[in-house]
């Protein structure tokens, strides 16, 4: 009855502190508590609360004032169900997609948990609604096929209502002849037909691959190596491409021998943020000649960057999330001396050799052009496929330490039990991946690979396909990025900006560093669902992950596409 006679404020405030089941719990006690529960700000709240740590839909990420409580309650509910369910074992296994055209697969995208795009070397392109009704495994669904010419690149992105869909390609035409070609899709709900409409067609350089769509500022961006090239194009179809291309004359011609553009970004305040193999690098956006002319010009400026190296790994592919844009924090101003804007970058890379490794890149775009912008890389998680990278996990050495006991004599004799609270260093706290293998993804095995994966958009949720080599068993796994009992955001394992591990001569040995709280964190992860097949038809070569929703997208080297779904 105490709690009963506090002001409505009061409860509401106190209500805060409680979990989604305990707010339902206690509607059910009296009528005054479920008129309270039902209170758009304690639900407004409590999306608030979730934005920073699971997935959102787009449109709550930005507003819901317009929604009820009712929807936001809803919402809640299922978000927080999704995500317990998130590294539970799928019981179902994953649907077939019907109606696909093509037979060599390209590349697999999901937009908005709902529409999938499958692009093939052989020149189709599909898009389904997993939305739309299943009857007689129907769904909606269109293709396009670009011609006979073989893709060899493509990119998809919504454009700024997200009632669009770009797609661009680029095709392998006559030897030595390049075209790229660019689609759009209106997004619709039944009974509005799906269908591709090509906006234009253009020549480009031999060998550039297709790496971003920008529609703000209408640019495609190509790349060849190390160089960039960016295109404009225009609504008006009889205007020609004008283009403009990056070089960075700071780099070594040797070493971009052996380096790579494996994806970019093109940032709204006019900066090209670019993942190369063995660096991070930041260039400013050139200018776009007056010229009528399809190929492209240099830039009419030198182009200063700034540049992050990895010393000591070799990147083969990189999967980044969608660019989060925000004002500076008071301290950032402080340290910038002077306003801007910061963005934010989540992404997981991947050395074939060496494992996964997560990285937040936060850059800071001063508000006058006299000022440097920051580039600020860190080095969150890593999933260690080699036996030489060392992290920090508290609850692997917590794990190492009950499977120690239970060992024999013998066996703790050559791995001693170690006190995690001693000061100095811990040598278990560098696990060198002795554990055995379980359902839980928590050592690395160098007889095991992972052969795709993909990153949320929301850069929150992961997955990957992994294989151990002599057997037909392909597992999928899926994993948290940002969980808080695994790493904090704020301080994400911060590594010394020469690369991913300390240097010999620059920053302190393992040794003399008490507690190793340097390192990165583990990237654990869960095995959800387990293929066991003989044929390599159906090897699974690429996914994708619809992040708010809990969809897997897998597609194999037959070309096949199928949803694994959460069992919500």
């Amino acid at each position: 009855m105490l709690l009963l006679s506090l002001p409505n404020e009061v409860i509401l405030e106190l209500f805060k502190y409680l979990n989604t089941s305990d707010i339902i719990s206690l509607r059910q006690t009296c009528t005054h508590l479920a008129e309270i529960t039902n209170d758009k700000l304690l639900w407004s709240n409590l999306v608030q609360q979730l934005r920073t740590r699971l997935p959102l839909p787009p449109s709550v990420r930005t507003s819901f004032e317009d929604w009820s409580a009712d929807a936001l309650e809803s919402l809640v509910v299922s978000v927080e169900l999704i995500d317990d369910l998130w590294l539970v074992a799928r019981e179902s296994p994953p649907v077939k997609l019907q109606n696909k055209r093509g037979e060599i697969l390209l590349g697999l995208k999901i937009f908005l948990d709902r529409w999938i795009l499958a692009v093939y070397t052989d020149g189709y392109i599909n898009l389904w609604d997993t939305e739309s009704p299943n009857e007689d495994d129907y769904r909606r669904w269109c293709f396009v096929y670009t011609g006979n010419d073989k893709t060899t690149s493509f990119q998809a992105v919504l454009d700024d209502t997200g009632e669009k869909l770009l797609v661009v390609i680029t095709r392998a035409h006559l030897p030595g002849t390049w075209v790229v070609a660019l689609y759009e899709v209106l997004l619709s709900d039944p009974p509005l037909k799906l269908q591709f409409t090509l906006v234009c067609t253009f020549p480009t350089s031999s060998s550039r691959m297709a790496q971003e769509i920008h529609p703000p500022k209408r640019i495609i961006a190509f790349s060849q190596l190390g160089s960039i090239e960016l295109a404009h194009w225009s609504d008006n179809p009889k205007e020609n491409i004008t283009s403009v291309s990056i070089s960075n004359p700071q780099a070594d011609e040797l070493e971009e021998m052996f380096t790579t553009i494996l994806s970019l970004r093109i940032l709204s305040d006019g900066y090209v943020f670019v993942f190369k193999t063995r660096s991070i690098e930041l260039y400013p956006l050139p200018k776009f000649t007056a010229a009528k002319r399809s190929g492209p010009s240099s830039p009419s400026f030198p182009m200063p960057s700034l540049r992050h190296i990895f010393p000591s790994y070799n990147f083969r592919d990189v999967q980044i999330s969608d660019v989060e844009t925000g004002a500076l924090t008071e301290e950032e101003v402080f340290s910038s001396e002077g306003d801007g804007t910061r963005y934010r970058l989540k992404m997981l890379a991947s050395d074939i050799i060496q494992g996964l490794f997560y990285f937040v890149v936060n850059i800071i775009i001063p508000s006058t052009q006299d000022q440097i912008p920051i580039l600020d890389v860190h080095l969150a998680a890593i999933y260690a496929m080699a036996n030489n990278i060392p992290f920090h996990s508290k609850n692997r050495l917590q794990r190492h330490q009950q499977s120690t006991l239970e060992e024999t004599s013998e066996s703790r004799s050559s791995m001693p039990l170690m006190n995690p609270n001693t000061a100095g260093p811990i040598r278990p706290v560098i696990e060198r991946f002795s554990m055995p293998r379980s359902d839980r993804v928590n050592s690395a095995r160098s007889s095991s690979f992972v052969s795709t994966y993909a990153v949320g958009s929301q850069g929150m949720r992961a997955v990957w396909i992994e294989r151990r080599r002599g057997t037909t068993l392909k597992q999928i796994v899926s994993c948290r990025l940002n969980a808080p009992s695994t790493m904090d955001d704020n301080n994400p394992g911060v590594v010394s900006e020469s690369g991913l591990e300390p240097s010999d001569s620059d920053s302190p040995s393992l040794e003399n560093t008490p507690g190793f709280d340097f390192l990165p964190q583990a990237l654990d992860g869960q095995v959800v669902y387990s293929i066991q097949s003989y044929d390599l038809r159906e090897d699974i070569t690429y996914c994708a992950l619809g992040e708010v929703s809990g969809k897997i997208i897998l597609g194999n080297r037959s070309g096949d596409v199928f949803v694994l779904e959460t069992g919500a």
